[in-house]
């Protein structure tokens, strides 16, 4: 899937110019509600009841960038569900993943195969 910017996207682009920014990353909604580890803490609890006990070898890191993907559709989309899925701006998903990072993410490597 192509990266796609936040101004491609109607509904985002119409609140990041409302706040005259450059990116919705910007938006002090999105960092209160999407970057917040303590308001990502009171959905877990949501989180919890909706999928079940976390496993112990779960890294929270994974948990709370789903729980701030689906904030952040809430918020933009007010819906959330089966049926309903959505494409996330490119700089949201980094922002999201630069908080919340992967214990085993390496991004992209050079393979050792090419010529």
């Amino acid at each position: 899937m192509e990266c796609t910017c936040c101004a491609e996207f109607p509904l985002v682009d119409q609140i990041r110019e409302s706040s005259e920014l450059e990116c919705i990353t910007e938006n002090e909604t999105f960092r209160d509600n999407c970057l917040n580890a303590r308001v990502l803490e009171v959905s877990l609890h949501e989180y919890i009841q909706r999928k079940g006990p976390l496993d112990d070898n779960e890294p929270i890191n994974e948990v709370y960038r789903h729980i701030a993907y689906r904030r952040f559709v809430l918020w933009i989309w007010h819906r959330l569900g089966r049926g309903n899925r959505k494409v996330l701006p490119a700089c949201v998903v980094t922002a999201i993943r630069r908080t919340f990072p992967s214990e085993n993410y390496t991004g992209f490597r050079e393979s050792h195969l090419a010529s």
